[in-house]
């Protein structure tokens, strides 16, 4: 089972000191920026390698659900044989003004990983976001880091690793 996912504290990034940057943690964003933006976004772009290293980016469509993004598509797709090899993802919006930013790793899941009444909720409002009466196998990305900024400075810019 999925289980809910504990948010560590935001924290200022670790970037190089000639880019602007935050000065001081109350400066720093909120989770709900990261869920309002995830949530509100139509594609989410992907970015993965295969084991040779190649790398390979495609927007997809995606639901946040439980403070993660899941997707979907076929396992023939250059991304899935991809993750198949090499589960590390990227995953970010289209928008370079309303940034968010996860890198993780990314994990097919089936009913049995969720249960059936979650399952059923997910699909269906998958189902209802993209207007269509069926959906393919989900795909979730398990967090390790989250970078986030709403200014085209970096001023706001927030980091948050997870365990």
């Amino acid at each position: 089972m999925l289980s809910d996912l504990t948010i560590p504290q935001p924290t200022l990034p670790l970037i190089p000191p000639e880019y602007p940057q935050p000065k001081t943690a109350d400066v720093l964003l909120p989770w709900d920026f990261v869920v309002q933006q995830m949530s509100a976004a139509e594609y989410y772009w992907l970015a993965t390698s295969g084991a040779d290293g190649v790398t390979h980016t495609m927007p997809v469509w995606g639901y946040w659900f439980r403070d993660r993004i899941h997707f979907d598509g076929s396992p023939d797709t250059r991304w899935a044989r991809n993750l198949l090899q090499n589960p590390q993802i990227a995953v970010h919006l289209p928008s370079a003004e309303q940034v968010v930013i996860i890198e993780g790793r990314a994990a097919m899941l089936d009913e049995a990983d969720l249960g059936a009444d979650v399952w059923a909720a997910l699909d269906a409002a998958f189902q209802q976001k993209y207007h269509v009466k069926q959906g393919s196998p989900f795909w979730v990305v398990h967090p390790r880091k989250v970078l986030a900024w709403d200014t085209p400075g970096l001023e706001r810019m927030t980091r948050w690793v997870f365990g």
